[in-house]
């Protein structure tokens, strides 16, 4: 008994001298490196893969597919669910938490490569890691702030420091995207010219290509000038400048081009078939298609559509007619021995192939941003519209022969743009950005909207329930930020503020 007394006492006196920073030292995780001591090369590649398959793609562009109808949500699943506008996941925190908590944490790796990149950093002076980093960092609060509007932002990224940082406003944010664009086209620029290559490999999108990086610069700025439409009367003339500038410094796309093609290394949208088969073709693009004798039509039903007639968007009931979508004319792809996208062949017709590459900024987007500005300013647009298309060819090209010129297709379709020259831009964008662009539609759709116009027309009925608009104008916060931070649960309320209040920039007041 006297032994187990001084034990306890003992066992006391040490947990009494356990101070917090003892506690700290206990709980590092030292079989991890310190972020301090790691090389930012080694981050940015992390920061690449993670902006081209969680922010590109990934949850926002499914959900953007579906809603703008270049996809039919189907299978009884999430996707058909949110094509008959279910409240509990186009408009509940759950559904958008993942990749919420994705793309922040995307942020915090650049914002820490940016940090490594300053005075007294592992990385100081390298402007040509800086501009890189610069870039993805505007292009992963872009696509936050579109889809989900007034955001954390100036306070967010400093973890224990500041838990509950409050919401920017969408103007704001706007702001830190242009101001990281403009330093990231003077850091490139200066690489550039002293022939920096600090990165190597490590940069999986061109490779250490400085000029390569600062063309893309100049796309990426020049997609959120063209958002800016309805808010600054100087942007329109600013994003074709930055198109401009962009085709003139050798863009050639953004686009990661990673994927082996096997079980473990596929696209978002290969790996989001085969665990989820949730989407189908929807008529809504097949007659675009087939109104143009457009030769992508067959490229762009998915192997288990019925060949004849897609799934009609002005039907939703029948997308959750069965578990397996036999309902809707299609085929269970479960039930198929060989299905095509998973034959990891280019033999025909899906856009399901694994090994296709993800485009973060497709250059056929930056050739359509100028035909729709010229077209908007009343000069010829026939020149960018012809190479925006000739971009959307050679890409689908990857998954059978289009066997027609895009000179050619273009003369078949000139009366259309002679007739309505934008409204025919906005169509070929709309069918360009079926394979991997849907969160940019999400975004035209809304931009048009705001100015007034509809140039494809969406025929889901569900976007009405009675009187209630049901078409989602954003996507609602993830649920991390509801449940933790009562700032974003705020803003959030029911949730139902997404079929009503759309964001600044097309309209909106947050």
């Amino acid at each position: 008994m006297k032994r187990f007394k001084i034990l306890s006492a003992l066992a006391a006196v040490l947990l009494s001298a356990c101070t917090e920073d003892e506690m700290d030292r206990i709980n590092a995780g030292y079989s991890y490196p310190d972020l301090s001591s790691l090389n930012g090369r080694f981050m940015i590649t992390d920061a690449i893969v993670s902006t081209g398959f969680s922010a590109s793609s990934g949850d926002y562009a499914y959900f953007s597919s579906v809603y703008c109808e270049q996809t039919f949500g189907t299978g009884n699943r999430e996707m058909a669910q949110a094509e008959l506008r279910q409240l509990s996941i186009v408009s509940g925190s759950a559904t958008f938490n993942n990749v919420w908590n994705n793309v922040y944490g995307n942020l915090l790796n650049i914002k820490y490569i940016i940090d490594k990149c300053g005075s007294g950093g592992t990385n100081d002076g390298q402007k040509d890691l800086l501009g890189m980093a610069q870039v993805l960092a505007a292009v992963n609060w872009g696509i936050l702030t579109d889809m989900h509007g007034d955001i954390p932002c100036s306070q967010a990224l400093r973890g224990s420091a500041l838990m509950q940082p409050e919401l920017d406003r969408q103007e704001s944010v706007y702001g830190h995207i242009f101001a990281l664009l403009d330093n990231a086209i003077d850091n490139l620029s200066e690489a550039k010219a002293r022939g920096m290559k600090n990165v190597g490999n490590q940069d999986l999108l061109y490779g250490n290509d400085n000029g390569k990086w600062l063309a893309a610069a100049h796309a990426v700025k020049a997609r959120y000038k063209l958002h800016m439409m309805k808010r600054d009367p100087e942007a329109a003339a600013e994003a074709l400048t930055e198109a401009q500038a962009a085709i003139d410094s050798g863009f050639d796309g953004m686009t990661l081009d990673i994927y082996e093609g096997t079980a473990s290394s596929m696209s978002p949208w290969a790996a989001f078939q085969q665990s989820r088969t949730s989407v189908a073709c929807s008529t809504t693009v097949q007659s675009l298609l087939r109104q143009r004798n457009d030769p992508r039509e067959d490229i762009y039903i998915y192997y288990y559509t019925d060949r004849v007639a897609g799934v009609d968007p002005s039907d939703p009931p029948v997308c959750a007619a069965s578990g397996d979508g036999s309902a809707a004319g299609l085929s269970s792809p479960r039930s198929l021995s060989s299905p095509k996208w998973l034959s990891f062949s280019t033999d025909g017709s899906s856009l399901m192939y694994p090994a296709v590459p993800t485009d973060i900024v497709p250059l056929s987007e930056t050739f359509f941003i100028m035909a729709e500005l010229q077209a908007r300013g009343g000069t010829d647009c026939t020149e960018a519209l012809t190479a925006a298309i000739a971009s959307s060819f050679r890409d689908m090209s990857r998954f059978g022969d289009i066997g027609v010129q895009a000179s050619d297709y273009m003369a078949s379709i000139s009366a259309r743009v002679e007739e309505n020259a934008l409204g025919e831009v906005m169509v070929q964008k709309y069918l360009s950005q079926c394979r991997d662009g849907q969160v940019e539609t999400f975004n035209d759709i809304r931009r048009c909207k705001a100015l007034g116009e509809e140039h494809v027309k969406l025929t889901n009925p569900c976007n009405l329930d009675g009187s209630a608009p049901r078409f989602p104008l954003r996507m609602p916060y993830g649920n991390s930020g509801v449940s933790s931070n009562p700032n974003v649960r705020k803003a959030y309320g029911d949730g139902l503020y997404i079929f009503t209040e759309p964001v600044w920039i097309y309209g909106g007041e947050r």
